[in-house]
């Protein structure tokens, strides 16, 4: 006979939601059997979005990328619940708030239809969606994701948007074309305005954190900069005061896209600043020329500055920025980051 298992979620404004766990069953097929829809993404345990805090009980792990679950992480205590399996009473600490959780499907999911798609930069597609129905709103804390369905396939891909929420439907993505991305394919060969593409969402943890008036700096690798812009975005339309700096890095020159919209919104906001970085850059490039980490550290280290750091883009840029904040003096708890993981399938 199969055991059963009380799980304890604790959100990050302290509120509890209970949900029963078979001895066979991880937390979050458990949860979904319940109509409780906790964040996840892939339930394969390649992206980290729910990645929770075990304070009390005992589970067994599932098999996890090393980069969504790190083994300094997972021996502190840290799970993915997409392949965390109770085998007592278990209590998990989850870092978003109770407003985030949904216990309908409906919540999740919707329609819209492709207003926009065009390139922007060598490698790099601009996808504008309405959303369809008389719900027009566009639920979306700053930073997270949704996920978008290829037409006519089974195939979803997460991406995060550049705009904040709205009430008219609009949602924008900065989406990187890879040569056999089956979403590239789609962008590049198949996309037509018009189109119905199907959105669930939002999802992730990636967000702002409220630290006073700490100055805030985002550094953006590429199309890491589609949840940047959206916080940033965020912070004009509240008005907020901090001090605040982008670094948002490409390879090369034929690479940088909304140059333009990042001066302008520097115009805009007395407290932004923007930098440019083309690592690769030629004699003609107005912007930083070197890595955005090194013109990060470099700033850090004349300042003395000792910002919150939001990080989002590939890998290695976000592990050795963290490598910086770590030599600057930078204390962990002030670290964001969102690293682009592989897809699944």
């Amino acid at each position: 006979m199969t055991s059963a298992h009380q799980v304890r979620i604790i959100t990050q404004d302290e509120q509890d939601v209970f949900l029963e766990c078979k001895n066979d069953e991880d937390v979050i097929s458990a949860a979904l059997r319940q109509d409780i829809y906790l964040m996840a993404s892939c339930r394969e345990g390649g992206c980290a979005t729910c990645k929770g805090f075990c304070s009390e009980g005992d589970y067994k792990m599932g098999k996890v990328s090393v980069q969504a679950l790190p083994p300094d992480e997972e021996e502190e205590g840290m799970v993915l619940l997409c392949r965390c399996y109770p085998e007592t009473d278990i209590e998990v600490e989850v870092p978003y708030t109770y407003d985030r959780i949904s216990f309908s499907p409906e919540d999740l999911c919707f329609e819209t239809e492709i207003t926009e798609v065009s390139q922007i930069s060598s490698n790099v597609y601009r996808l504008c969606l309405k959303r369809l129905g008389t719900n027009q709103q566009i639920k979306l804390a700053a930073g997270q994701y949704y996920e978008l369905q290829i037409p006519g396939t089974e195939t979803w891909r997460s991406y995060s948007p550049a705009n904040t929420e709205n009430n008219e439907g609009l949602m924008e993505f900065l989406i990187r074309v890879l040569p056999d991305g089956k979403f590239s394919k789609f962008l590049m060969h198949d996309a037509q305005i018009g189109q119905t593409v199907h959105v669930k969402g939002p999802s992730g943890v990636f967000g702002l954190k409220e630290n006073g008036f700490t100055p805030r700096y985002f550094v953006a690798g590429g199309t890491g900069l589609a949840p940047i812009l959206s916080m940033v975005r965020h912070m004009k339309a509240w008005e907020e005061p901090q001090q605040s700096v982008i670094y948002f890095g490409v390879n090369t020159e034929d690479e940088i896209f909304y140059v333009d919209e990042l001066n302008r919104l520097a115009d805009e906001m007395p407290n932004l600043t923007v930098r440019s970085c083309v690592w690769k850059a030629t004699d003609t490039w107005n912007g930083e020329k070197g890595s955005v980490v090194d013109i990060l550290r470099r700033d850090l280290v004349e300042t003395g500055a000792k910002p919150d750091l939001y990080l989002c883009g590939p890998p290695g840029m976000v592990d050795a920025t963290y490598a910086v904040c770590t030599e600057v003096g930078i204390p962990k708890e002030h670290v964001y980051l969102e690293k682009f993981l592989p897809s699944i399938s």
